[in-house]
């Protein structure tokens, strides 16, 4: 079995995905690739719209590559629909497939991210759904001024946005709005970070904090493999295959 994974950004950099232990724990192959052309990061509809045709592309020759499922690796699920049109094997978004998840197992949920630009996504993904009624809010994480935004800053501040949400809702699932973790960094400034998740859980564990965490990209990928193993196949009559003349 082969999984491709698509960024949807133009940003050449080492992927940090190929060591993800829900990647190591499956007995599948994992390409990942960036697009050719696109936005550095997808913040806005803007950047969603140059990055569309990028990743079409790329998914179409994911598929004649000889990949079994594919992966849309941003929260914004970047022209999600429009590559299930394009291809017949199972196209997840790890934003969709998130909120799909947790409704199985908790009436709420809130997000967590580090810009405000990108919270009104989940709005959007949310009213699609028909969850609205689900998402508490999407929360915006703050670092103190003066912090040198290293890891420590980083899991403080998750922390306590968790500590306030649960507090004044009693919402105790809470979904990460990057599907790297890790790649949140980025967001802050601080590319370098890492092991935040290690160090939220053990923050959570030490102040006696139940909550749950839900990483979208590990989500996705547990969702690729199902669909392959069931062989899934986009609807056509949902995604219409497109027109081979125009």
């Amino acid at each position: 079995m082969k999984i491709t994974v698509i960024a949807p950004i133009a940003l050449k950099r080492k992927s940090t995905y190929e060591s993800k232990p829900c990647c190591e724990a499956l007995p599948c192959d994992f390409e990942f690739v960036f697009i050719d052309e696109g936005p550095m990061l997808v913040l806005n509809a803007y950047d969603q719209a140059y990055a569309t045709f990028g990743v079409v592309k790329k998914a179409q020759e994911a598929q004649k590559s000889g990949s079994d499922a594919i992966i849309i690796n941003c929260t914004a699920d970047t022209a999600l629909r429009a590559c299930r049109e394009a291809v017949s094997i199972p196209v997840i978004g790890v934003a969709e497939s998130t909120f799909l998840y947790t409704a199985q197992f908790t009436d709420q949920i809130t997000v967590l991210t580090f810009s405000d630009r990108i919270n009104g996504r989940f709005y959007d993904v949310a009213r699609s759904l028909g969850m609205s009624h689900r998402l508490t809010c999407s929360r915006t994480v703050v670092l103190p001024e003066g912090s040198n935004k290293g890891k420590e800053d980083v899991v403080n501040a998750l922390y306590e946005a968790i500590r306030d949400v649960y507090e004044h809702t009693r919402c105790d699932s809470f979904m990460l709005g990057c599907s790297d973790f890790e790649g949140m960094g980025h967001m802050l400034g601080c590319p370098g970070v890492a092991g935040i998740d290690e160090g939220l859980q053990e923050k959570l564990s030490e102040n006696h904090l139940e909550v749950h965490l839900y990483k979208p990209f590990d989500v996705a990928v547990h969702q690729a493999y199902s669909a392959v193993l069931m062989h899934t196949k986009n609807s056509r009559k949902t995604y219409p295959a497109p027109h081979t003349r125009y």
